[in-house]
């Protein structure tokens, strides 16, 4: 191979693996061309690529853009897989395929800087989904829901509001202002006591009244000696 296309290949790796944080190392050695076909299309449909790559080559581009740490990876017959919603989803999909492909070996993953055994890999794929993280939160959420719900139209809570409204139109308490009409009861009744006790209401000036001093039997009507 001359080097003018291995400086190809070294660009084309890193112009597919530039923007790529998750990815796993799987070594499909014994696989015949029909099978490497028929996994290659079955990751596809799930939204996954693989490629079988040249170490060395690869080496060099993973340098370049910034994967250096999964070059220890990069060991024997190497086919990398990534895509899908990140590291997790790429272990689920490769275990399951490992399940009846059992000549494909999963070698190891890189995710977010860190790299990852084989036996790590495993152990992500029996991390729930995205999907099915968003399911458990959106549950959760619907039940917390139900249940607020719940309570605000229990018994209790229509006996409290009950119990605020019987509050709100209960007589005012001691030492708070009288309404108007009370007051006015309040001074017919002083009034009628006054009269009840003796008490004459005061002549206005100017009023005539009762001579002072002479006796009204005394008095003789005019014309009468």
């Amino acid at each position: 191979m001359s080097r003018a296309i291995k400086e190809l290949i070294v660009q084309d790796y890193e112009k597919r693996f530039r923007d790529v944080s998750d990815l796993a190392v799987v070594s499909a050695q014994g696989l015949d061309v029909g099978r490497m076909t028929a996994l290659r299309r079955s990751l596809r449909e799930k939204g996954f690529r693989a490629m079988i790559v040249k170490n060395r080559l690869c080496r060099r581009a993973f340098e370049a853009v910034g994967l250096e740490a999964a070059v220890g990876l990069l060991r024997g017959p190497s086919t990398l897989v990534w895509g899908g919603e990140g590291i997790v989803e790429i272990a689920k999909t490769l275990v399951q395929e490992a399940r009846t492909l059992t000549e494909l070996q999963i070698r190891g993953g890189y995710s977010a800087g860190q790299v990852l055994s084989g036996d790590q890999i495993d152990t992500l794929s029996k991390l729930p989904s995205r999907e099915e993280l968003i399911g458990q939160v959106i549950g959760r959420a619907i039940g917390q829901a139900a249940r607020v719900v719940a309570l605000a139209m229990s018994p209790s809570r229509r006996v409290a509001a009950q119990v605020r409204e019987v509050e709100k139109r209960a007589p005012a308490s001691e030492g708070t202002e009288q309404p108007a009409e009370a007051k006015a009861e309040g001074g017919k009744a002083g009034n009628e006591t006054d009269k009840a006790g003796g008490t004459e209401p005061h002549a206005s000036p100017g009023a005539p009244g009762p001579a002072q001093g002479k006796d009204p039997e005394n008095q003789q009507e005019p014309g009468k000696a």
